[in-house]
């Protein structure tokens, strides 16, 4: 049977996953009287997301949400499945379809004078394009008004498939918004460090670079990675390199921007998860498992403690997973036990990690833990 894993004032945070029709049951069983959920599904039970939503739809749920690489609960990484986060009455959903060209809301996101929301969670297909263009858009409607935090949604190995949903079914190329009334209040680190460059940007197109110091970008990205490690000049970049070397964009006054390079095409291309753009300075960069686990302390510690947290949601990017391994669960903990909060740790291993906490633009971060405490406003 399924199994109720986690609750909070009997809501269930983690749900164990054996079949859609248990899972349904189980959601509609709960105290949380609205039945509205953002559902986040461990990849492995992807193929299973129409009868989940079927299953929810004849029990009168209103669901929607992502598919994801894995999960975390608690202290504990999984990769099968399902974090639910009951959802308010008065929160809104809207959904947004991607193109190279632009986006079109098939349902639009609130008015930028409408002051009851306060923050949002957005959830996005990682392989869409044009992410930095929602990104944009947002930012241009909310300003630093409204905070946000959220994820890139997609599967381990990478492939084209619908990985958004609602209840009328799986999108592909979309982007999810959540617009809740609650604060949020945001830590973002990644702990990864400069380890050669500068390198200019000198050609890109979107998430390609093309160009790097005029140099045809995938040999000049396999050289400096052999300069540093000589026995991963000629491993796969993902998952190999990309979890010992990413690049990161040059960022005044505050942490550096990780890119994740993802392969290089047959045109000696790098293509990395998110945009950068043409001109752009970036450096490779490394870190151990040290680093990136006092980063994770870091961003709950930057949270400080904020009155009445209902909630702790993670973006934790998924090949900082990779590189961490068994310590994953040890990244978890520390920082489960720097929260003041009585909360639990909840959340998605990401493809991409969203943000904004009122001093930065809207990012599409890469390799980076983001942490996010809801709380009623101050």
């Amino acid at each position: 049977m399924l199994q109720r894993a986690r609750h909070k004032g009997n809501l269930i945070m983690y749900l164990t996953y054996r079949d859609a029709e248990q899972v349904a049951a189980e959601l509609a069983a709960s105290s949380h009287s609205d039945k509205r959920w953002l559902l986040c599904l461990a990849d492995r039970h992807g193929d299973d997301g129409p009868a989940l939503l079927a299953a929810c739809d004849r029990l009168g749920l209103e669901v929607c949400g992502g598919i994801f690489p894995g999960l975390i609960e608690g202290s504990t990484g999984r990769d099968s499945g399902i974090v639910a986060l009951p959802l308010p009455t008065n929160s809104r959903v809207a959904l947004a379809y991607l193109d190279k060209d632009g986006l079109a809301w098939v349902a639009p996101p609130p008015n930028p004078d409408d002051t009851s929301f306060a923050s949002s969670i957005l959830l996005v297909d990682c392989l869409a394009p044009n992410i930095d263009g929602l990104m944009e858009q947002l930012y241009d409607l909310y300003g630093s008004r409204m905070h946000h935090i959220g994820a890139g949604a997609g599967y381990h190995d990478l492939r084209t498939a619908p990985v958004i949903f609602t209840r009328e079914g799986l999108h592909p190329h979309a982007a999810l918004m959540i617009a809740l009334p609650q604060q949020l209040t945001l830590g973002i680190r990644h702990g990864w460090k400069r380890v050669a460059g500068p390198f200019v940007v000198s050609r890109s197109h979107g998430n390609v670079i093309q160009e790097l110091d005029w140099e045809p970008a995938g040999s000049f990205f396999r050289n400096q990675v052999g300069l540093q490690a000589p026995e991963l000049r000629d491993k796969p970049v993902f998952p190999d390199v990309n979890s010992i070397y990413p690049l990161c964009i040059a960022k005044e006054g505050s942490e550096d921007i990780m890119r994740d390079p993802m392969y290089i095409t047959d045109a000696n291309e790098v293509v990395v998860l998110s945009d950068v753009a043409e001109n752009s300075v970036i450096y490779l960069a490394h870190g151990d498992r040290d680093t990136l686990i006092e980063a994770a302390r870091q961003a709950v510690d930057d949270c400080g403690d904020p009155p009445a947290v209902e909630r702790c949601f993670v973006s934790d990017c998924y090949s900082r997973v990779l590189k961490l391994g068994e310590d994953f669960n040890r990244e978890l903990d520390t920082a489960r036990r720097a929260l003041r909060a009585d909360v639990a740790l909840e959340g998605v291993q990401a493809l991409g990690e969203i943000a904004a906490n009122g001093k930065q633009k809207l990012e599409f971060f890469n390799k980076t833990f983001v942490v996010g405490l809801l709380h009623p406003r101050q």
